[in-house]
């Protein structure tokens, strides 16, 4: 069943974008380095350049100086072709890698230049957690097999979510991930919301289900979908 509604359910989600079209015209284009590419206005890693299974620890360059990141933040892998992920900190501090979900695994001083090898047995979302002394960043591992739709629709929504949060650096779907502004689960539809621009009801004929299908496309397992058309997100601080 596909639901199109102006308003937001109260349920947990992950905001995927914040749109301020003023604001964007008012930042600077900056000098990043040769392996960065310029997201709002921050210096990342360009994701593009990590090899597969691999999530880099590194420092993101922002106007206020530097501060603890990982690339990428939603890491998908198929547990037939490969259970190992490596864990490289090419960053300038020591860091300590968690298991942020079930607590299991721990990776402590984690030096720069080093790497560390984790090995995953088991279908799944994982949670991360990289920290240095004074910043941390998070990330999800969705670790897809041939059981993964024998999966609870819960964890299958969290792998979802991830999936779709990981769709901004594919280049099939770059274009059109602009415009999904929020992934949600939780609340009383099971599986996942997916709040897309209203303003998408006028491109389409049928906006509805050409999100629906696209969607469906990007997860590559069963998880019911409900669509929400919404205004945009503006995230403040301050």
């Amino acid at each position: 069943m596909i639901i199109a509604s102006a308003i937001f359910s109260s349920y947990i989600f992950f905001s995927l974008y914040s749109f301020d079209e003023d604001r964007a015209a008012e930042i600077p284009k900056l000098q990043c380095g040769e392996k960065y590419i310029q997201i709002s206005d921050t210096c990342q890693l360009n994701p593009e350049l990590i090899e597969p299974n691999t999530v880099v620890i590194y420092d993101m360059h922002q106007k206020q100086g530097s501060r603890l990141s990982i690339s990428p933040h939603h890491l998908i892998m198929n547990l037939t072709n490969d259970n190992t992920v490596t864990f490289v900190n090419d960053g300038s501090n020591t860091v300590n890698i968690f298991d942020r979900g079930s607590g299991n695994w721990k990776f402590e001083d984690v030096k720069p230049r080093s790497e560390k090898t984790l090995v995953i047995n088991n279908t799944g979302f994982y949670e991360i957690l990289v920290q240095d002394k004074l910043h941390g960043a998070s990330g999800r591992i969705m670790a897809l097999s041939d059981e993964t739709n024998s999966l609870l629709v819960g964890i299958k929504a969290k792998m979802a979510q991830g999936i779709i949060g990981a769709s901004r650096d594919v280049a099939e779907y770059r274009d059109v991930s602009g415009y999904i502004i929020s992934v949600g689960s939780g609340g009383t539809n099971p599986g996942i919301t997916v709040g897309i621009l209203e303003s998408e009801l006028e491109k389409h004929d049928d906006a509805e289900s050409y999100y629906y299908d696209l969607i469906t496309n990007m997860i590559p397992f069963d998880v019911p979908i409900t669509i929400e058309f919404t205004g945009p997100i503006v995230l403040t601080t301050g």
